[in-house]
């Protein structure tokens, strides 16, 4: 009876394990095939690029400049896809009179590297792009802005709290940081119940990629960003992350901010959101961002602190009393 026990608990050990080191491998090994179940060709037809994150590793990414840019937007993916995900709106960008710039992060898409850092190294290769665009003789001098998913915008805030050529940032659905982002979507993005398995493909997930990937954060670093301009959008029915992170974001960060909150939408608005309806939202905010910013480099300028559209803890009409900021009408997603 005791050898039945022994063996059992042996089994049961070995099970969990399995499962542990399964779930962290593929967590840090994304799918390189993955696509958009609505994927098609790029319209937009970009010229393919490659160049180096600092660590040495090559990086794919795809351009597509413009006659007469506003700015130049670099568009970064999430954890666990590559730049498919935001090719439809990088097209409908550059309809609005912005060059473009996608790239797949290490070990994601096109993109060498075996692991995906959740975040920490992947700051390197978005600073990577950056200088690639700054050297892109067909961008021209073009300001350089970022519109980021989920991750991707944790990653774009950080990114920018070290590079001041990062004009303007807008996020849709970024977590302060990862451990956030565990703390609420750990279940929904995994398929297994926090407890017993949290702690432990965290700390699986770190002895694979060598890095404190738990430990990645903007909470404090967001600040550094300003004056340049910061644009927070969060779903309030997100399963993966919690709005309140939108919340304490533009709290920590400096003016110019905005905070684009909707109350009936999920993870990332793009996928909910009548595509055009969105397009012209981003546009309008690199347009505002990009202006301001040239204003106050002119000689005698003083900056004017821009307010956001609607104080936090206003109700709204717009948003029933829900959220602090205007609403956008919802639709089709694209």
């Amino acid at each position: 009876m005791t050898r039945l026990i022994l063996l059992g608990l042996g089994l049961t050990a070995a099970a969990y394990a399995l499962i542990v080191v399964r779930t962290a491998w593929v967590i840090v090994h994304p799918n390189r095939r993955w696509r958009p179940t609505d994927w098609e060709p790029l319209p937009l037809n970009p010229a393919r690029v490659q160049f180096r994150s600092a660590d040495g590793t090559r990086l794919a990414g795809w351009i597509k400049p413009h006659d007469n840019p506003i700015a130049t937007v670099i568009l970064v993916h999430g954890l666990g896809v590559n730049h498919t995900v935001l090719a439809n709106r990088a097209y409908r960008l550059w309809q609005r009179r912005f060059s473009v710039m996608l790239l797949d992060f290490r070990a994601c898409g096109e993109s060498e590297g075996s692991t995906s850092t959740c975040g920490v190294r992947e700051v390197e290769d978005l600073s990577a792009a950056v200088d690639l665009c700054m050297h892109q003789p067909e961008f021209g001098n073009a300001p350089i802005v970022a519109l980021a998913d989920s991750l991707g915008g944790t990653v774009a805030l950080a990114a920018a709290a070290q590079r001041s050529e990062i004009k303007a940032v807008f996020t849709d659905c970024a977590p302060v940081s990862l451990r956030s982002a565990i703390d609420k979507g750990f279940g929904a993005y995994t398929g297994l119940p926090v407890f017993p398995f949290r702690r432990a493909v965290v700390w699986a997930a770190e002895r694979i990629t060598g890095e404190s990937v738990e430990d990645f954060s903007v909470e404090d670093s967001i600040a550094r960003i300003a004056p340049r301009a910061v644009c927070l959008a969060h779903g309030h029915q997100d399963p993966l992350v919690d709005v309140s992170d939108a919340h304490l974001m533009h709290d920590r960060a400096g003016e110019p901010r905005e905070l684009w909150l909707e109350p009936d939408v999920g993870h990332v608005l793009a996928a909910q959101i009548h595509p055009d309806t969105y397009a012209d939202r981003v546009a309008d905010f690199f347009s505002r961002a990009v202006a301001s910013d040239t204003d106050a480099s002119r000689p005698g300028h003083k900056h004017r602190v821009a307010e956001s559209p609607v104080s936090p803890g206003t109700p709204t009409p717009e948003t029933n009393g829900t959220d602090a900021t205007v609403s956008a009408q919802t639709g089709p997603g694209p």
